[in-house]
């Protein structure tokens, strides 16, 4: 037995039709049948076929109209054309069209069979390729996430698992963990890695222009607009689109990128004809959306749509010895980029490193890798190669807050609590720019008693 693919065959001849249907069935193929044009669209309509073999002459068409729009349906399905006119003027049309074969009538009937065995296995080696193609760019890609920590093996593991699918994508975590370099592994690791991948800030662009950057307009849509232009999801068609900041869409532009994700179509802006694209949905956030929803400023339905698949990027401080496995990282490509040749670290500089809190994340971490390597050029790091802020916040780790007891008579207990705490707070809050949310989170505290403890202790903004 063949390899038991589907097949639409398509010709007038009723004769010539069922002897071939019958020809390729006692071979193993399952064989649909159609005598028209009108038939073999409905054909395509209600199934999905690995081959189809179409004749050139039709009573209400021709193959070669049928050819063309069977590869705008499903590109990936073979095509054999067959005619009984002597034309290669013909032959060489199809063939320029995309068809894989073609036969002149008449023919022997174990000629199609053989023809159509042959087809599907460069099919699949061609599929076979391009899977391998995918698995060494998700390989390759993998690079770009790197680190050591539970966390970031969890998610690599989980991006493995979604190569496959189209389901949508809900990143989270703070700026700079590098949420944007997950979107774009998520894309290279699938099916669409072949396909473009789009990214937009949605927080960049001022709410009156991102409408037109992710729909496009037509020509006269409005002042300036004078050339229709695409946007960034028909641009995206067939691949990625990666949202990045979602939480800073207006609500306006909520209720329209809602209907994307149910109906994936969209009116441009100034037209009022619809456009259906096949895209994968990646987005983004450094905020709390289910924070969000309470206040008002983002939409549970929306929130739902994009939460199918959540993945969570830890923040830096909370992967351990991942800082020094991405600090190499970027050492080696700096090196490699400009020339130098820093030579790793000193103990002093690795204890530094691991004891950084980051706050820029990977961002502030490649940033600085840069600067070493622009101003330092030779060398292994020292600690004077640091900025002050990671020296200063060392030295608070080791030696913040100690009070030597034999300097004093008594101490008020409470007093010095209370101060620590105040100070404590101040710090959190001031490092996610009195973001009251991210510093409760990183205080590993309730909002409601940070909000409580500012009241209380009368903290503000410097």
């Amino acid at each position: 037995m063949k390899q038991a693919a589907y097949m639409l065959l398509v010709d007038d001849e009723d004769n010539l039709r069922e002897t071939l249907q019958e020809t390729l069935e006692d071979v193993g193929y399952h064989v649909t049948t159609a005598a028209t044009a009108m038939r073999a669209r409905e054909a395509m309509e209600q199934g999905k076929f690995d081959v189809a073999v179409l004749d050139i002459q039709l009573p209400d068409g021709n193959g070669l109209d049928l050819l063309k729009e069977f590869q705008s349906i499903d590109p990936n399905m073979g095509m054999i054309l067959m005619t009984g006119h002597a034309e290669v003027e013909t032959a060489v049309e199809a063939v320029r069209l995309g068809a894989d074969d073609f036969l002149k009538k008449p023919f022997a009937l174990d000629e199609l069979a053989l023809r159509v065995e042959e087809l599907l296995k460069k099919r699949k080696l061609k599929q076979e390729h391009q899977l391998l193609k995918q698995k060494v760019a998700a390989d390759s890609s993998a690079e770009m996430l790197l680190g050591q920590s539970p966390s970031i093996c969890k998610i690599r593991e989980t991006v493995k698992l979604l190569g496959d699918s189209d389901s949508t994508v809900l990143i989270t975590g703070e700026s700079g963990t590098g949420k944007e370099v997950l979107a774009n592994l998520l894309h290279k690791s699938g099916t669409r890695a072949s396909k473009p991948f789009v990214s937009i800030n949605c927080g960049a662009i001022p709410e009156e222009l991102l409408e037109s950057e992710l729909f496009g307009h037509v020509k006269g849509a409005f002042t300036g607009a004078i050339r229709a232009r695409p946007g960034r999801f028909e641009v995206a068609n067939g691949g990625t689109i990666f949202l990045d900041e979602i939480g800073d869409m207006s609500s306006k532009l909520q209720v329209k990128l809602l209907r994307v994700l149910q109906e994936r179509c969209f009116e441009p802006v100034g037209s009022q004809q619809s456009i259906h694209v096949d895209v994968r949905i990646v987005a983004a956030t450094h905020r709390d959306l289910e924070h969000e929803i309470t206040t008002g400023r983002f939409r549970q339905d929306l929130f739902y749509r994009l939460n199918v698949i959540p993945l969570h990027l830890p923040a830096l401080r909370e992967r351990g010895e991942d800082s020094l496995l991405l600090a190499e990282h970027f050492m080696r490509l700096f090196n490699q980029k400009k020339g130098t040749s820093i030579d790793g670290f000193e103990a002093q500089a690795k204890e530094a490193f691991l004891r950084y809190t980051w706050p820029g994340n990977v961002r502030e971490l490649q940033n600085l890798m840069e600067r070493v390597a622009t101003l330092k050029r030779e060398g292994e790091i020292t600690l004077s190669d640091l900025p002050s802020r990671m020296l200063d916040e060392a030295q608070r780790a080791m030696h913040g807050f100690q009070i030597n007891v034999e300097e004093h008579e008594s101490l008020d207990f409470k007093g010095i609590v209370d101060e620590f705490e105040s100070h404590l707070i101040l710090s959190a809050l001031e490092r996610f720019d009195w973001n009251k949310n991210q510093a409760a989170k990183f205080l590993s505290m309730n909002r409601t008693t940070l909000v409580e403890k500012i009241k209380k202790k009368g903290l503000q903004a410097q």
